[in-house]
């Protein structure tokens, strides 16, 4: 529902939509959201696929005045559990990058309109902000203004920063990719390489890099994101869209037509980010990654626009470079009796990973 203007701090007004709403305002609103965007995870397409596919209740607060519409935006989804209201960033999880929206001289303003919706429509609550810009004026509203909260160290994300010109690929690294390909020719079998942009191509190979991700999970004892339905819609999504904007590389490597490892890349003006990737499970030991990494890699070498290559959060040993981006991450809740139950939760699910077998464990993924 859009329940319209409401008061909020100053000369500001507020607007809240949820669910349907929410996304119609969302789309409304690409142009101003997609102005200000910092990643494709922060773009109008992506806010609208969560909205449209992730479990939750989507919710758009905008705040604006007379004179200006639109000043800034806070793209989230609450759900309710235990008769707690669970808030976070649109998108969840899956963003390496968490942004509010805001015009420059906003950003204390928006946190202001959210802490005073967060407080006012829910009794119990807890916030979760993940991946925001640690300098964000409104990450500094909210410290000030929310009683219960703490801002911790988000996951890294390795960068190659002047790739191609101040670093350039080892050739150790090169090397490994040439062995592999001697290694499946000394097999006896035959590998192809490919980079594919055409949206229809894409989509083309995009069921059977989802087989390939879901079977290398499971074979590695976890359940895959993309065995949930709603996951599985959003990434299908997210890939189709990137693809008809021409946003996106897929490259891949066949061993005898199967895949043995696939790589997808987000190019972006001066910077190309690393979207999804896998080996095969049973064609492991041809480092598909490796093959598919150096591809991505030298393409973007080769761009002379390009300027960094992000690996998006988490360290790896597939990961290289020469740079780190930190982020933060702000958790808040409104009392002590939410942040027993948050660390309950938690620990149970620990527990219980634990406590199981990893044969157990890896039954559980493959269902």
């Amino acid at each position: 529902m859009d329940r319209g203007a409401v008061s909020a701090p100053r000369t500001w007004s507020t607007r809240v939509a949820t669910g349907g709403p929410a996304r119609e305002r969302l789309l409304e609103l690409a142009d101003y959201v997609d102005a200000r965007s910092t990643a494709y995870c922060t773009r109008a397409a992506w806010l609208c696929a969560a909205a449209a596919h992730l479990p939750g209740e989507a919710v758009a607060l905008t705040i604006g005045t007379a004179d200006r519409s639109v000043a800034g935006l806070a793209a989230l989804t609450r759900s309710r559990r235990r008769g707690v209201w669970h808030i976070e960033l649109l998108g969840g999880p899956f963003n390496d990058y968490g942004q509010l929206h805001h015009d420059e001289d906003t950003g204390d303003a928006l946190a202001a309109a959210l802490v005073d919706w967060v407080e006012r429509e829910h009794a119990a609550w807890s916030l979760d902000l993940a991946q925001l810009p640690g300098e964000s004026p409104v990450v500094a509203g909210l410290l000030r203004r929310l009683g219960r909260v703490r801002l911790e160290p988000g996951a890294p994300i390795p960068q190659i920063l002047g790739i191609g010109t101040d670093y350039v690929v080892s050739r150790n690294r090169r090397r490994k990719a040439n062995n592999a390909l001697n290694r499946i020719a000394a097999d006896g079998r035959r590998a192809e390489q490919l980079a594919v942009r055409e949206p229809a191509e894409v989509a083309r190979w995009l069921p059977r890099v989802v087989d390939v991700r879901r079977r290398r999970d499971h074979a590695c004892g976890r359940r895959s994101h993309l065995d949930d339905p709603a996951a599985r819609g959003f990434y299908e999504t997210n890939v189709s869209d990137l693809a008809t904007a021409g946003a996106l590389t897929l490259d891949l490597l066949l061993v005898d037509g199967e895949i043995a490892g696939y790589g997808m890349v987000v190019e972006e003006p001066g910077v190309h980010r690393v979207f999804d990737g896998r080996v095969a499970d049973g064609l492991e030991h041809y480092r598909g990654a490796v093959v598919c990494d150096l591809a991505a890699t030298a393409r973007a070498s080769a761009d002379p626009g390009v300027t960094t290559f992000d690996w998006l959060r988490g360290r790896t040993d597939g990961k290289f470079g020469n740079h780190e981006v930190h982020r933060v991450h702000l958790l808040a809740s409104s009392g002590a009796a939410v942040d027993r139950l948050d660390r309950w939760e938690r620990s149970a699910r620990d527990r219980l990973k634990a406590a199981l077998p990893a044969g157990v464990l890896q039954r559980i993924a493959e269902r």
